[in-house]
């Protein structure tokens, strides 16, 4: 598991394989006092890449701000192309 910083939060990155599903899959989870439930996952279709990645936001989660999505779908980008 890999660890961001960005302004005031903690974002914990969690990288796997869904084997059920035959996807790649990237969580992001508010670190610290916050829920350990992802907020938001990158998905990757087995095979695929960088343009066949989709985004998936948890609706009960809340707002996210938009800073935020950007820096961490840079992270996302950068590990799926890193494969």
């Amino acid at each position: 598991m890999r660890t961001v910083k960005f302004g005031e939060h903690e974002i914990e990155v969690v990288d796997f394989e869904d084997v059920t599903a035959a996807e790649r899959v990237i969580e992001f989870r508010f670190g610290g006092d916050r829920t350990s439930n992802s907020f938001a996952a990158v998905v990757v279709p087995e095979g695929g890449g960088w343009p066949s990645a989709v985004l998936s936001i948890d609706p009960q989660f809340g707002d996210v701000p938009a800073a935020l999505m950007v820096a961490l779908m840079e992270v996302a980008r950068e590990m799926i192309e890193a494969r």
